[in-house]
């Protein structure tokens, strides 16, 4: 009986300064941290409107590596590192305007909202991902208008990443 009341009496005490919380939690973006990558490739297709209306001209695969880093509780770094690029087909006509430039590595900016996010790059909306702990599943659409229209993008939640132990 002593030994319960002294087990109880302890059980509540607190060190000195000590409370629940100062543990650090995981914050959305922290959950993010970390590498990932395209298992397989990811199909892109490039697009404009040199023909009249915006339209797909051309798809390509590529797999890449994200590195993520938490800014924030809410908030990302996203850099995009390309892994590989093949197959390029013609699927329309581009009325010979050039393919807009693809370089790497990408960086993104993310603002993360409970299981999902989105990315931007100068401002301008790029994509929307929902994730879970070891998957990151979207869409990403990129489109430049200076004298034309042209961009690229993927079909809906294709662009599937996993993360890299």
């Amino acid at each position: 009986m002593c030994i319960l009341l002294v087990t109880v009496v302890f059980w509540n005490c607190k060190k000195s300064g000590s409370s629940s919380s100062s543990l650090s939690q995981l914050t959305p973006a922290a959950q993010l941290a970390g590498n990932w990558t395209t298992p397989n490739p990811v199909t892109f297709y490039y697009s404009s409107d040199g023909c009249g209306s915006y339209t797909k001209y051309s798809s390509f695969q590529m797999k890449m590596n994200w590195q993520i880093t938490a800014t924030g509780d809410n908030s990302i770094s996203v850099t995009w590192n390309l892994v590989s690029m093949s197959g390029q087909t013609s699927i329309g006509d581009d009325c010979g305007l050039p393919n807009p430039p693809l370089t790497f590595p990408q960086d993104f900016v993310g603002i993360v909202t409970g299981s999902k996010f989105s990315m931007d790059q100068n401002q301008a909306l790029q994509g929307v991902f929902n994730f879970t702990s070891d998957n990151i599943a979207g869409t990403m659409t990129e489109q430049d208008c200076l004298l034309y229209c042209g961009g690229y993008s993927t079909d809906q939640n294709t662009f599937i990443l996993t993360r890299v132990n």
